[in-house]
């Protein structure tokens, strides 16, 4: 059996193409063509997926789909996303238009979701019970394997771990979701930048502010060469994020009683810098059953999200066949 994982991104798409041992045959990075409108940009991936059939005649090809933002995975439809800008979606029936153009009727499912599955059968080998894994960049997801299986709730959307509340939503920092106090707001890469520009402000002759100063675009690494440098404002800056992250954290494995997190996605480069953080708030729980056996991981494969749908798209259709 061959798998194929979509994973669409506002800029771009992701496409891995792998069978039942792990092997990886094919994999691109497509730029997210806005020019041909929904119909078009489906046309693209409908048409990559006929040629892996075209090439694998006698294998059975199952495709799964990670989309950014609200999903209802039972209908395959994005209900919701504010990144991607196509004029022409509203509802957008991803599975049903694929399965019009390649006779496949795909797996589709948030992105954060998929990279979960990924994580868990590539890094983690199935190893764990419970596991949540929290993506960190310009947004914050999170995917749950809960029982050693993927857990997506009763409308597809389990796993918003960046729009749980950790500040009073009335006067809390604002995210892009258009709410406040959302964890998001304190971590993702928007929420960095905005609390970097306010050290930047209090501190102008320290080695992040002469740093952010001399570089036309922000980018988060800036934080962490700073750090590297020893600077204290940028250490200052990651040990509130970690800080945040802790307290969310804290919250799920209250909920949830996790054995496993693992954090993965851009932000996840500079954990050196923010785990001890976390781990503390984690620490001072009062309650400390459920974190004395829990396991904090880092992944930092880019591609997670593509291996996790290709992988999963072949775990579903293995799942369908025993039915």
């Amino acid at each position: 059996m061959i798998g194929v994982g979509v994973d669409i991104g506002g800029t771009f798409v992701k496409l891995f193409v792998m069978n039942e041992h792990g092997e990886i045959f094919r994999q691109e990075k497509i730029e997210t063509d806005y020019s041909k409108g929904a119909k078009g940009f489906i046309a693209q991936i409908g048409d990559y997926i006929n040629a892996i059939q075209q090439e694998f005649p006698d294998q059975r090809v199952a495709v799964a789909v990670g989309a950014p933002g609200d999903v209802d995975n039972q209908k395959g439809i994005l209900r919701y996303n504010p990144n991607l800008k196509f004029k022409d979606i509203a509802d957008w029936p991803i599975a049903q238009m694929l399965h019009k153009h390649t006779g496949i009727l795909p797996c589709v499912a948030n992105d954060a979701t998929l990279a979960a599955w990924g994580v868990y059968e590539s890094d983690l080998k199935r190893h764990g019970t419970n596991v949540l894994v929290v993506t960190l960049g310009t947004g914050v997801g999170g995917g749950l394997i809960l029982n050693k299986e993927l857990y997506q709730g009763s409308n597809g959307t389990a796993g918003e771990i960046g729009h749980t509340k950790i500040a009073d939503i009335a006067t809390g920092p604002l995210c892009g979701c258009g709410a406040r106090g959302c964890l998001e707001a304190f971590i993702g890469t928007i929420g960095i930048k905005r609390r970097v520009m306010e050290a930047v402000m209090d501190y102008p002759d320290s080695v992040l502010a002469q740093m952010v100063n001399a570089e036309k675009d922000f980018k988060i690494e800036i934080v962490s060469r700073a750090a590297a440098k020893g600077c204290k404002t940028a250490l200052k800056v990651w040990e509130d994020t970690g800080h945040y992250l802790g307290i969310g954290l804290a919250n799920l494995v209250l909920v949830l009683d996790i054995d496993t997190v693992v954090i993965t996605g851009g932000v996840s480069g500079a954990a050196q810098y923010f785990l001890p953080a976390a781990k503390r708030v984690l620490a001072s729980q009062q309650i400390q059953t459920p974190f004395k056996r829990l396991k904090i991981l880092v992944s930092q494969n880019p591609n997670i999200g593509g291996v996790g749908a290709a992988m999963y798209a072949i775990y579903r259709a293995h799942k369908d066949n025993e039915k």
